[in-house]
């Protein structure tokens, strides 16, 4: 199986720090306003993307955010129940959090032949590859421009 990991903040949707939302957060279908009236948007075409993906590889989040403040966010959209043992943990070391995905998923009876991360920002990749040797890493807005175009870069991957 292939596992893809992906980002949250200014991957999945536009906001850079979802951790700094006060809930409790309103929904309107693909975005919410949370009490403060700030406003957190998923990209277009998230929502397909995660349909298609769901079918086709292991899904995951390894995101630098505080778990209580963006589950609640990923349940009020619907998208939390499409990723299995997501990270979303208040540190940096995306190296470390997937690695315990994969542990993770292993242990599950899982065998993971390839992994692929999906980041906004590519700071974290060296100490991710350090950790995980097979890994695929795709720029989010620079290998991919959108969501249609991330999953004809995956259809090429095979």
């Amino acid at each position: 199986m292939k596992l893809l990991v992906l980002d949250l903040d200014g991957t999945l949707w536009d906001h850079e720090d979802a951790s700094r939302l006060t809930p409790p957060y309103d929904f309107h279908g693909d975005y919410l306003i949370d009490s403060t009236g700030q406003e957190l948007h998923l990209f277009p075409g998230v929502r397909e993307f995660l349909e298609w993906a769901g079918g086709r590889f292991i899904l995951s989040i390894a995101s630098w955010n505080v778990e209580e403040r963006v589950r609640p966010i990923l349940e009020g959209f619907g998208l939390w129940d499409y990723f299995m043992f997501p990270k979303i943990e208040n540190h940096p070391d995306k190296a470390d959090m997937i690695a315990r995905t994969l542990r993770e998923l292993e242990l599950s009876g899982y065998d993971v032949d390839m992994v692929i991360y999906v980041d906004d920002r590519d700071i974290h990749i060296e100490e991710v590859k350090t950790a995980v040797s097979a890994i695929r890493f795709i720029h989010m807005w620079k290998d991919a421009k959108g969501f249609e175009e991330l999953r004809e870069l995956l259809e090429r991957m095979g």
